[in-house]
């Protein structure tokens, strides 16, 4: 692959004399156990690099006698000597960091590689947006491999992005060196039913032979056999062990996932660790806050549950490792063995998956958690434009108006299944009517929820009601709403929804809670995505909102990203877009009032 390090003919012929010992190898790694993901073997060993490469990744109890014959020498103290972690499916946008600052706080927690699918700012400023998140990502002590994103907006005609990808988008994409297939296909509903959309897409990948990633949530037995037909491969979106076994069993990639918003690898690994040895399983991080990376981990972290769910260390490392380059046809990476790209972490112990160091392409990169050197920040003309294109909200512009004057009618409600899931049900509510306006007299437990279109040219807005949502005071305003990222606001008060309004578009973009003349920010001006700052930075805003947010009813792990998936029409039940309410099972339009 041409993404990759690759050797010259000078550089294989030193690879080549440094492995069979005629000439020094650069560093020579010992006091190290590899781990080898062939065998699932653990044994005592050192390891030759040379060129970027590895040369030799000998077992031996003598580790003196190789290092004469290197020019350096490495010792992992104990430590275990592991590939390094590949993340199958990740977006970079939801750590709320650019490219770079996204690198240097993954790094040093072991993930080398990360297949990312960029469709986040594809919503948002289209093809220029991806290219900037593949320009940005070159050059760093990591891969930073892109999909291109297949469904852009997620489902045409229910919602209204900035851009729009067909198969001309796509292929241009697909050109890009760092893109090496098609990303999610979220409209599955769409590919099931041979949607011509789909359709010119998926074909395209076929004609391409590149890889297809899925994102499924239909029926386990037809449903699940038609989209794998139609060309996707994989799926991250499996929460229970019925459709973890389906999917296995089916020949369908799991790629088990571990996010900051829906952690499915104990529930997964529980269904699946019967199988034993598994070729088509994965780990990914998917969405994860940086907060939850400083303190947690990445792709280790998920390593190091999915071990401890039942799945066994070495299989898990294999996960995160071999697996996923095979799938994604990354023939020299995911192995401590010769021939292979240096990328290798050294562990402290294979239960806790703490790095102690990582190697990338044969050079330190990260020690003891911190990167040995600073990532140089390059400056992108696309950091600095506004994309929140919002005109002044008014309080008659976010109301529900009602066929009647005075009294109630009824109403459909987004409910939220549980504080953790992004999973939402059509409920029925009596609510007041006064001056022909909904009101939430008598039903407290309820929030307004609009979605305004925030892209230029286009208006589209939609006035709903939510239950279990959890604010008891004030406005909640956000530019990340997966995946057009329109401005999403939850409210009580409309005077404080407009005062939030009019912040995010003056600022670019980001969260934003007001309560009567205080309020609370996350700047994200990078695509109303990013926040242009080091992750240290960030979080420190984020952990602020986030303290807030609690005290007024919202107390998840992530309340600042409560708002993320309430307009996202491919997850079940029932949604909100600009264009309306979206019953997301029968992909039609619902009204927000029934007759009266």
């Amino acid at each position: 692959m041409k993404t990759l390090k690759k050797l010259n003919l000078t550089e294989r012929g030193v690879l080549v004399d440094a492995a069979a010992g005629r000439i020094p190898v650069d560093t020579l790694i010992i006091n190290v156990n590899i781990v080898n993901v062939f065998t699932s073997e653990i044994y005592p060993g050192v390891i030759g690099l040379s060129n970027g490469y590895i040369a030799y990744a000998f077992e031996t109890d003598d580790p003196e006698s190789y290092a004469a014959n290197a020019n350096a020498v490495y010792d992992g103290g104990g430590s275990y000597a592991v590939p390094g972690f590949i993340d199958s499916h990740v977006h970079i946008e939801s750590s709320m960091l650019t490219p770079q600052y996204f690198a240097e706080l993954v790094i040093p927690h072991g993930t080398t590689t990360i297949i990312t699918d960029p469709h986040e700012i594809g919503n948002v400023l289209g093809i220029e947006g991806v290219e900037y998140m593949v320009e940005a990502g070159r050059g760093l002590p990591m891969y930073q491999l892109a999909l291109a994103p297949s469904c852009v907006p997620s489902v045409p005609g229910f919602e209204e992005a900035g851009a729009e990808f067909g198969r001309k988008e796509i292929e241009y994409l697909l050109k890009n060196d760092r893109i090496i297939g098609i990303a999610e296909v979220m409209d599955y509903i769409g590919v099931v039913n041979n949607s011509s959309r789909m359709r010119e897409i998926l074909d395209l990948g076929f004609e391409k032979e590149c890889f297809i990633q899925g994102h499924f949530f239909g029926n386990p037995r037809r449903e699940l056999a038609a989209y794998l037909c139609a060309g996707p491969s994989s799926n991250h979106e499996i929460f229970d062990p019925e459709s973890a076994k389906a999917a296995v069993r089916a020949g369908m990639i799991v790629d088990a996932r571990d996010s900051s918003f829906s952690r499915d690898v104990e529930a997964i690994v529980g269904a699946v660790k019967e199988y034993g040895t598994l070729m088509n399983f994965t780990l990914c991080t998917d969405d994860r806050e940086p907060a939850e990376i400083l303190a947690n981990g990445h792709i280790n972290d998920c390593i190091r549950h999915a071990a401890a769910s039942g799945l066994g260390e070495v299989q898990a490392i294999k996960a995160a490792t071999i697996n996923t380059a095979v799938l994604y046809g990354l023939s020299k990476l995911g192995a401590v063995a010769p021939g292979y790209i240096a990328n290798i972490n050294l562990v402290e112990s294979l239960s806790s998956m703490q790095v102690k160091s990582v190697f990338f392409e044969g050079n330190l990169t990260a020690e003891n958690r911190k990167m040995v050197q600073p990532i140089i920040k390059t400056e992108f003309p696309l950091e600095k434009i506004n994309t929140v294109h919002v005109e002044r909200l008014t309080k008659d512009t976010l109301c529900i108006r009602a066929p009647i004057r005075e009294g109630k009618v009824r109403a459909r409600v987004i409910h939220y299944q549980d504080m953790l899931t992004s999973i939402t049900d059509e409920v029925i509510r009596e609510v007041s009517v006064k001056d022909g306006i909904v009101t939430l007299d008598g039903n407290e437990d309820l929030n307004f929820i609009a979605v305004v279109n925030r892209h230029p040219g286009k208006n589209g807005i939609t006035v709903a009601l939510v239950s279990n949502f959890y604010l008891d005071r004030g406005a909640l305003a956000g530019t990340i709403s997966h995946d057009s990222h329109n401005l999403t606001l939850v409210f009580k008060d409309v005077p404080d929804a407009v005062r939030a309004a009019k912040r995010v578009r003056e600022t670019g973009g980001g969260v934003v809670y007001v309560d009567g003349n205080s309020e609370y920010q996350l700047n994200l001006p990078v695509a109303g995505l990013m926040a242009s700052v080091p992750a240290g930075i960030c979080i420190g805003q984020v952990e602020t909102l986030n303290k807030v947010l609690r005290t007024v009813g919202i107390e998840s792990s992530n309340p600042v990203m409560r708002l993320a998936t309430a307009a996202l029409p491919v997850i079940p039940n029932i949604k909100i877009t600009d264009l309306g309410l979206v019953d997301v099972n029968k992909v039609t339009f619902l009204d927000v009032i029934l007759d009266v």
